[in-house]
């Protein structure tokens, strides 16, 4: 018995991004998104974070209009992620949740060291390729690009 599974692509990126930037990388990201789509390409995943992670899962839900058939996944690396931020971020976190096609929590218990890493890993596993946002190669972003790489999975990154 077969069964077909979807190809699947991670987001990876900065939670801070410059705001004269954001605009240009909107656009990059979602010619990247559609160029995955055209190569069969039906599910994101992304790790809930603030800044790229999150423009990345709107982007994602903004082309449902488009393309009905892809799906948005995400994988939080703990069930208390947005425990600190402040109200704006909070909102749209339990927001993507709710519009979020499944919801994978690496880990059920609060923050501890090494979840995020976790999470990272979990999202290059279940992908073929990743779309990234980088400009610092000692983050995690950059951890989560070697993961990929080391398994043989191309990223696009995303420059400006």
């Amino acid at each position: 018995m077969n069964f077909f599974i979807p190809k699947a692509c991670f987001f990876t990126g900065h939670r801070a991004i410059k705001e004269a930037e954001a605009e240009k990388i909107k656009v990059h990201l979602n010619e990247e998104i559609e160029k995955k789509i055209q190569d069969g390409v039906l599910e994101f995943i992304a790790g809930g974070a603030t800044g790229f992670d999150m423009m990345a899962e709107q982007a994602v839900l903004d082309m449902r209009a488009k393309y009905p058939d892809i799906k948005l996944r995400l994988y939080l690396p703990c069930i208390n992620q947005a425990e600190e931020w402040n109200e704006h971020d909070r909102r749209r976190y339990f927001d993507y949740l709710v519009r979020a096609d499944e919801v994978y929590y690496v880990s059920r218990e609060k923050y501890t060291d090494g979840c995020m890493k976790k999470r990272n890993q979990a999202m290059v596993n279940a992908s073929v390729c990743g779309i990234a946002y980088m400009v610092s190669d000692r983050s995690g972003t950059s951890q989560t690009i070697r993961m990929a790489e080391e398994k043989g999975i191309d990223v696009v990154k995303i420059s400006v």
